[in-house]
C-alpha cells in the first residue's frame, strides 16, 4: 500500500464481518455482507481520490482553541457527507445519534486540547465532520481520511456505533495519526496505528467519565454489542482475547504478548488483532503509574506520536524504544521511565 494514501480505517475488522457473513441467520449474514461491500467500495474510493498523505492544513489563523463540528445525516444512504443537521453551537435536536456524535467529537477535541495542548487533529483547528445513519443496517464506523462516518448497526450483533464514546475517539485518532506519524496501515506499523486509536479512544472515555486507571474498564466498544452476543466489547486492553466468545461472532483473537503474535495476511497483516500487544503494554503502564491515565501514560504516547521520530513503518520495538526515550526526556530516570520499560518487557517487546 502506498504510504502517501490516507487509509480507510474501520472499528470492526474485516475478519469479524467475514465470520458474520457466513452465519446461517440471514438477519446476521445479510447486513454483514452489505457492510463488507460498502467498506470495499469506500477503500476503492480512497485509493482513487487520495493524492497526498495528509489533507490540507487549516488556513493560517483558523485555530481558535474551540471545536468546529458539523454533523450530517446520510438518511440510510451512502452519499457523503449527507444533509447537514447540526452545526457548532446549535442546540441538541430530537435525534439521539446526532447528539451523541456531536458530543463525542467535542469530548475528543477537549481531551486533545486540555491534556496535550493540541488544537484539533491537525493542531491547527481542523473542523470535525461526522455523518450518521450511514447505509442501512451498516455494521461499522470509519475514518476515511477526511471525516467520521457511523452506521446504525443491524440490531442483531451491533447497535448504534455512536453509543460508545471510545469508538468515536478511536476513529478520530486515526485522523490524529494521519496528521502526525502517519503510520503505514500494514503489519506491526498498522497494528500500532490501531493501538494508538484504542489508547486515545479509551482515554477519551476515561476523561469524559473522570476515571482513574484502576476505575476504568479498559474495554473498546463496551455497549456496542447487541444483547444476543456473548461478549462485552470489541476488544479488551486489560485482557486481550477475552472481549467476546460467541457462537456467531466467534472468539476474540487478540494476543496480549509477543509469544502469541498472529502472522496472517488478512486484515492488512492482522492490524486489528496484533494491536492487542501494544494495547496491553499501555494498560500495564497506566495501571502501574495509577491516577488519570491521560496524564502521564497518555502524555508519553502522545509525545511519541507527535515527536517526529516515529517512522511510518515502525515496528513494536521501534515504538517501545521511543516511549522509553520520551519518558526519560519528560520525567527523567524516575518511576515513569522504569514503568515503561517494565510494561514492554511484560508483553515481550524489547526496548533496547
Amino acid at each position: 500500500m502506498d504510504a502517501n494514501t490516507p487509509v480507510f480505517c474501520t472499528i470492526v475488522p474485516p475478519h469479524v464481518l467475514d465470520k458474520l457473513a457466513q452465519a446461517d441467520d440471514p438477519a446476521v449474514s445479510g447486513p454483514a455482507r452489505r457492510t463488507l461491500e460498502a467498506d470495499s467500495a469506500q477503500r476503492t474510493r480512497r485509493r482513487l481520490t487520495a493524492v497526498a498523505a495528509r489533507p490540507a492544513a487549516a488556513p493560517e489563523g483558523a485555530a481558535t482553541g474551540a471545536p468546529d463540528r458539523t454533523i450530517y445525516d446520510c438518511r440510510n444512504g451512502t452519499a457523503l457527507p449527507g444533509t447537514e443537521v447540526r452545526e457548532e453551537g446549535a442546540e441538541p435536536g430530537q435525534d439521539a445519534t446526532v447528539n451523541r456524535a456531536y458530543g463525542g467529537l467535542g469530548s475528543t477535541f477537549e481531551l486533545l486540547l486540555s491534556a496535550y495542548g493540541r488544537d484539533s487533529l491537525d493542531g491547527a483547528g481542523l473542523p470535525l465532520v461526522a455523518s450518521v445513519h450511514y447505509d442501512r443496517d451498516y455494521g461499522n464506523a470509519f475514518w476515511d481520511g477526511e471525516q467520521m462516518v457511523f452506521g446504525d448497526g443491524d440490531g442483531e450483533i451491533f447497535l448504534d456505533f455512536t453509543l460508545p464514546v471510545d469508538v468515536i475517539g478511536h476513529e478520530l485518532t486515526h485522523g490524529l495519526t494521519q496528521y502526525t506519524a502517519n503510520l503505514a496501515y500494514y503489519g506491526q506499523s498498522g497494528a500500532l496505528n490501531e493501538s494508538v486509536s484504542d489508547v486515545f479512544g479509551t482515554l477519551v472515555k476515561q476523561y469524559t467519565l473522570d476515571q482513574t486507571a484502576d476505575q476504568a474498564d479498559w474495554l473498546i466498544g463496551e455497549g456496542l454489542l447487541a444483547p444476543r452476543v456473548q461478549g462485552v466489547a470489541l476488544r479488551s486492553m486489560k485482557a486481550p482475547g477475552t472481549a467476546y466468545d460467541d457462537d456467531v461472532l466467534g472468539k476474540d483473537p487478540q494476543p496480549a504478548v509477543m509469544d502469541d503474535y498472529v502472522r496472517t495476511s488478512r486484515d492488512n497483516g492482522g492490524v486489528h488483532i496484533n494491536s492487542g500487544i501494544p494495547n496491553h503494554a499501555f494498560y500495564l503502564l497506566a495501571t502501574q503509574l495509577g491516577g488519570k491515565a491521560w496524564e502521564r501514560a497518555g502524555q508519553i504516547w502522545f509525545d511519541v506520536l507527535t515527536g517526529g521520530e516515529l517512522e511510518i513503518d515502525a515496528d513494536f520495538a521501534d515504538f517501545a524504544r521511543l516511549t522509553v526515550a520520551a519518558a526519560r526526556a519528560r520525567y527523567g530516570e524516575a518511576a515513569e521511565h522504569e514503568a515503561v520499560v517494565k510494561a514492554w518487557s511484560q508483553v515481550g517487546v524489547p526496548t533496547s
